[in-house]
């Protein structure tokens, strides 16, 4: 390693470079300062060839992104690393001999470094579980078009198909038939990417045993429990029995290695089901392209007008999402996804020139829309400057050959314009506070993010115009539009949210005043206090619940655009009542999902009663896919609502989606609720017994899960 100038912050380990080999044996011990690093993974029988077969073998299982002791990649330090590191940026990093003994010899030598040793190392291990469930969701969404495609091809095609193909593809359509699936009388992209697990009878979850069963999740929360006691009582511990941290050490460095060859595993299986999508021959690409199965489908006449369109959108996420997980473009390794983009540039081409020479429809909107981001600027009295900035940056977005790309420079310019898009939005919402009407653009502004009519096809503006113009919608739950609720917050009536980080209102406030120069205090007045706290929650909840409900954080966008939703919004358009009716339909299901214990004063008598309290659900101006939980409580107190968020434009499962976010509700309310206790399978409730059935029931040899036969499992 080269040394840096500043020896504070290690030595310079240049993107690229390895740090650590597997199969090598240890000899230092590395703390990274500062950097990214990411963890590869390759077959042991790889480990004694040449460093570049290794790595060209290697997958990636892991990101290290921040300050970090690096350790459990080499049971104890006395054998060889199970695993190799590389900087994926330029990164400063410090390194420390180690001596003989490894592990145990730190542990007489230097008991607090061997302390924070195994904190880092159970903070890798906890970061790595939710890694897997990641890479897993890529598997499950890859496989399923691939069996999708299985069903729209055996209904639209009679030839054969290369050898890898044709039996998933009968074994799938046999499947599908015989269940009682239907085809629709046209096939749209949403179909490749339809849920049919139900009707397929299949799983799509990795083929090996459940994560929970192969880690030892009682000991790890045992052994996380033991390690944050206070710090000079574990030392003291330590001192007295070494022989606790070694198997303490050992005990994560095991399971952390478990966790990791099973991200392995499932990216393998990643790259299995691409090659049947995207490979060179014998994948659906191929076929449906090279073999020309594509143009048969569309004469058939039961392909979408957009169907193409749609499905490389789809494609075009799949590789957003896989560029995340491995590091690598999904383009470079698979010629699949090239093709697929070829053959909708050239049928796009195609069908420009044979287009007839005609006059464009006149929008019956008029001149409603026109400019509609000076509209937008004109009304919110923002300065010219901000405005000449925006402009700039925005045109700049839209000659970009692929606006949403993933590289670093496409990223930067989303995120300058996002933060120039808040700040127009948070003047917008002020003035229409104060205003009884406003022009069309600012009113699709506040509901659906919209900004400019280029970004947009005609028709999906006046879609969305004759969404905005029915009449307002009342609801029977506490469901509001985004702007609707932060008006509740301006007027009082609900406190502003947590942070990312947790923290209240109150407490961000005052973190912030501890970096405040003497002087800068100072209490603001009644409306300005309002003011602050809208503005507070759309820096603090808004922006990142955008993010997030997007479906991909490396693509996310606020503004409404035609290259992200295709398609008539009138699809993807999430009324209140249709909201009401979905959370109803899943409160039937589970009655007591919104209920909780509270106290009720009877006079001088306390009573313990069950309260339902539904959480309020906000309607993001945005497109997405996923819903959220936000936070499962107002503060402490136990008779505030929650807030779930969803994206007003929203594709996908609805129903699916939130029952998912319920029950993330559920979980931290219950958590929140049972405080210390919330993991005791007496006192702990709905959280405490799930552990107990994990930790005991369910690997109970003796248990009714032993005796059950493979089909009812």
């Amino acid at each position: 390693m080269t040394p840096s100038t500043d020896s504070s912050k290690g030595d310079l380990v240049k993107k690229g470079q390895l740090l650590i080999r597997q199969g090598e044996e240890p000899r230092f011990m590395y703390y990274m300062h500062s950097g990214a690093l990411e963890i590869l993974s390759a077959p042991p029988e790889y480990e004694e060839l040449h460093t570049d077969i290794l790595l060209s073998k290697s997958k990636r299982v892991g990101t290290i992104k921040e300050k970090n002791l690096i350790s459990g990649l080499s049971i104890l330090f006395a054998e060889p690393y199970k695993k190799s590191i590389r900087a994926i940026e330029d990164s400063y990093i410090s390194k420390y001999p180690i001596k003989e003994g490894g592990f145990q010899q730190i542990v007489t030598d230097n008991t607090p470094l061997a302390v924070d040793i195994l904190s880092n190392l159970f903070r890798r291990l906890e970061l790595s579980i939710p890694d897997a469930s990641r890479y897993t969701s890529l598997y499950q969404n890859i496989a399923r078009i691939n069996d999708n495609i299985c069903l729209v091809y055996k209904a639209l095609s009679q030839g054969p198909l290369p050898e890898k193909l044709q039996p998933r593809a009968d074994a799938i359509y046999d499947t599908y038939v015989l269940n009682g699936g239907s085809f629709p009388g046209s096939f749209d992209a949403k179909f490749v990417i339809a849920d049919n697990s139900g009707v397929l009878k299949k799983k799509y979850s990795f083929p090996g045993l459940p994560m929970e069963t192969i880690l030892d999740l009682k000991q790890c929360n045992f052994i996380n429990k033991f390690i944050k006691l206070d710090i000079n009582v574990l030392i003291g511990v330590v001192k007295r029995d070494p022989s606790i941290a070694t198997y303490m050490f050992e005990t994560i460095s095991d399971n952390l290695l478990k966790v990791l060859d099973r991200i392995e595993a499932i990216h393998t299986l990643i790259d299995d089901e691409l090659t049947v999508l995207f490979g060179q021959e014998g994948s659906w690409t191929s076929v449906l392209i090279d073999s020309g199965a594509f143009a048969t489908w569309q004469r058939t006449g039961r392909l979408t007008a957009d169907f193409l369109k749609n499905f490389l959108s789809v494609a075009v996420k799949v590789h957003s999402f896989f560029e995340e997980l491995s590091g690598k473009k999904l383009s470079e390794i698979f010629p699949g996804f090239k093709k697929l983009h070829e053959l909708y540039v050239s049928q796009k081409d195609k069908g420009r020139a044979e287009e007839r020479p005609a006059v464009r429809k006149v929008s019956s909107l008029g001149k409603d829309y026109v400019n509609s981001i000076q509209q937008i600027f004109e009304f919110s009295l923002i300065d010219k400057e901000f405005q000449k900035n925006f402009l700039k940056v925005l045109n700049d977005f839209k000659k970009m050959q692929n606006p949403f790309n993933t590289e670093p420079e496409g990223r930067k310019i989303r995120r300058f314009i996002t933060k120039l898009y808040l700040d127009l939005y948070k003047q917008v919402l002020l003035r229409s506070h104060n205003e009884s009407t406003m022009p069309a653009p600012v009113r699709l502004m506040l509901n659906f993010g919209f900004l400019d009519e280029t970004m947009l096809e005609q028709e999906q503006i006046e879609e969305l115009h004759e969404i905005s113009m029915r009449s307002a919608e009342s609801s029977r739950l506490p469901i509001y539009h985004e702007h609707e609720f932060l008006k509740r917050i301006y007027d009082g009536k609900e406190n502003p949210s947590i942070t990312e980080m947790g923290l209240t209102y109150e407490a961000h406030l005052r973190e912030e005043e501890k970096h405040k120069k003497k002087g800068q205090t100072g209490k603001p007045g009644a409306d300005e206090e309002s003011i602050n706290k809208m503005m507070y929650e759309i820096d603090h909840r808004l922006l990142n619940t955008i993010t997030v409900c997007s479906g991909s954080t490396a693509t996310a966008f606020p503004i409404l655009s035609s290259l992200v939703m295709r398609g008539n919004p009138a699809n993807f358009i999430l009324s209140k009542k249709k909201l009401e009716s979905t959370v109803l339909s899943l409160r039937e299901i589970d009655f007591s999902a919104f209920y909780r214990e509270t106290v009720e004063r009877i006079g001088e008598a306390r009573e313990i009663i069950q309260d339902e309290v539904i959480p309020n659900f906000i309607l993001l101006p945005s497109f997405g896919t996923k819903t959220m939980l936000w936070q499962e409580l107002d503060g402490t107190n136990r008779r505030t609502r929650g807030r779930i968020v969803i994206p007003i434009l929203f594709m996908g499962d609805i129903v699916k989606s939130l029952a998912h976010t319920i029950a993330c509700f559920r979980w931290e309310l219950n958590r929140s609720l049972k405080g210390a206790m919330w993991a005791d399978p007496v006192e702990g409730g709905l959280t405490g017994i799930y552990f107990d059935y994990v930790n005991f029931f369910k690997k109970n040899p003796n248990g009714p899960t032993a005796t059950a036969s493979p089909k009812t499992t």
